[in-house]
C-alpha cells in the first residue's frame, strides 16, 4: 500500500468508488485518456484496495464561462452534483490565479470535487497530473481532521503550497518560480508546433524568399561580410518580426492590462508564437542548409568570395537565406486564415467555449447529464 491511503475513512467501502474525470477539450482531454485505463488500479494501490473504483471520464468545458477560481469551483460542484460519482477530478487547461498566486489545484472536500489547473503543473503535464490526481482523491476521501497533512505529505512540497481558504484546499505554486511555470505550462498546452498548421502561406513566402538567398551571390558576399554579431543580430529580429506580425495580424493580443489573468494569457501568447516563430525559423535553416550544400560547389563559392571555404561558410549563408526567408514568411502570415492561428491561443479557445456553453445552455443539455442519479 503507498503512502496515498494514509488516513482514508475505511468505515465506507462495503460499495465501489466512482470517480468522475470531468476534462476540457485539448490536452487536457488527451491526458485523461490516457490516464484513465490505468487510474482504478492505481488508486487500488495507492489509496484503497479495500474498494472496487470506477473512472468515468467526460469532456466538457465547464470553466468557460467563470475565469475567477471561486466561481470556477462553484460551476464545478453544480455541474456534478447529483452524479453518480462519489468524488469529483476537474481537469482544466485554463490558469488558476488567486491574487497573485497561482493556484494549481483547489479542493472542495465537502462536496468532494476538485479542479487540477493544467498550466500549473508546468511542461511535465502527465506526471505531475498523476502525482496530483492520486493526492487530490486521497485527499477527498480522508477524514476532515488530516486533509490538510494528508495533502502536504502526498505533493512534491518544495514545489506547492498548501492553504486553507473557507471551505477549499488550495494547491499554490511557491511564488519565485510560480509564474515562469505557469507559462511554460500554457505554452504546452497551447502546444505551439500547431502553428505550422496555420502557417502555409507564411512557409510558401518563406521558402521564396529563402530561394533568393541561396542562389544570389551578393547574399552570400553580404552574409561573410557581416560577421558573427551582426549575423546573430540580423536573425534576432528576423524572428522578432515574424512573431510581432502574427500576433499584430491576427489580433492576438487581449486588452485588460489591469486583469492579471488577461495579462497572463497575453504573456503565454508571446511566449508560444515565440516559441513557434523559432522553431519555424530552425526549420528554414535546415532547408536552406541543405539546398546551399547540395546547390553551391565549394569552389564555385570560393571563388565569389575571394577565399579558401569551409563549413561555417555555408552556415553564414543558410543563416542569412533563412533570415530572408522569415521575413518573407512574416509578409505571408498575414494571408492565414485567422481561425488556424488563433487556435493555439488561449483567447480564441475561450471564445470558443463559450460558445459552446451558450448553445449547451439553450439546449438545456450538458455532456454530464448522463451520468445523473434517477
Amino acid at each position: 500500500m503507498a503512502g496515498y491511503g494514509h488516513g482514508v475513512n475505511r468505515n465506507d467501502t462495503s460499495k465501489d468508488i466512482a470517480v468522475g474525470l470531468l476534462v476540457d477539450p485539448g490536452l487536457a482531454a488527451k491526458l485523461a485518456d490516457r490516464l484513465h485505463g490505468s487510474l482504478p488500479e492505481r488508486l487500488r494501490a495507492a489509496v484503497d484496495d479495500t474498494v472496487r473504483w470506477t473512472v468515468d471520464t467526460v469532456q466538457d468545458p465547464f470553466e468557460a464561462m467563470y475565469p475567477d477560481i471561486g466561481l470556477l469551483m462553484e460551476k464545478a460542484c453544480a455541474h456534478v452534483r447529483g452524479t453518480v460519482w462519489d468524488l469529483v477530478i476537474c481537469v482544466t487547461d485554463q490558469p488558476m490565479l488567486n491574487g497573485r498566486d497561482v493556484v494549481a489545484a483547489s479542493l472542495h472536500t465537502a462536496e468532494r470535487v476538485a479542479v487540477i489547473s493544467l498550466p500549473a503543473l508546468g511542461g511535465l503535464h502527465h506526471h505531475r497530473l498523476h502525482t496530483v490526481v492520486m493526492a487530490a482523491v486521497a485527499c477527498l476521501l480522508t477524514e476532515d481532521g488530516t486533509r490538510e497533512t494528508g495533502l502536504r505529505r502526498n505533493l512534491p512540497m518544495p514545489t506547492y503550497s498548501v492553504f486553507r481558504s473557507d471551505a477549499h484546499l488550495d494547491v499554490i505554486l511557491r511564488r519565485r518560480w510560480a509564474l515562469f511555470q505557469a507559462v511554460v505550462g500554457m505554452v504546452r498546452v497551447n502546444r505551439p508546433w500547431r502553428l505550422f498548421r496555420g502557417l502555409s502561406m507564411a512557409l510558401a513566402g518563406a521558402l521564396a524568399g529563402m530561394t533568393f538567398g541561396i542562389l544570389y551571390s551578393t547574399i552570400w558576399t553580404l552574409a561573410s561580410a557581416l560577421g558573427t554579431v551582426r549575423l546573430i543580430a540580423v536573425t534576432g529580429v528576423g524572428v522578432a518580426v515574424l512573431a510581432v506580425w502574427i500576433i499584430a495580424g491576427h489580433e492576438l493580443w487581449e486588452s485588460g492590462k489591469r486583469d492579471p489573468e488577461i495579462r497572463l494569457r497575453n504573456i503565454s501568447t508571446v511566449a508560444t508564437v515565440a516559441v513557434g516563430a523559432v522553431a519555424f525559423f530552425a526549420t528554414l535553416f535546415l532547408i536552406a542548409l541543405a539546398a546551399v550544400a547540395l546547390v553551391v560547389p565549394p569552389a564555385y563559392l570560393a571563388g565569389v568570395l575571394g577565399h579558401p571555404v569551409g563549413f561555417p561558410d555555408y552556415l553564414t549563408i543558410a543563416l542569412m537565406a533563412s533570415v530572408l526567408g522569415t521575413l518573407a514568411g512574416a509578409v505571408g502570415s498575414g494571408l492565414e486564415n485567422d481561425t488556424a492561428v488563433r487556435e493555439a491561443t488561449y483567447g480564441y479557445r475561450a471564445r470558443q467555449r463559450r460558445d459552446r456553453v451558450e448553445r449547451d445552455a439553450e439546449s438545456g443539455t450538458t455532456p454530464t447529464q448522463r451520468y445523473r442519479r434517477d
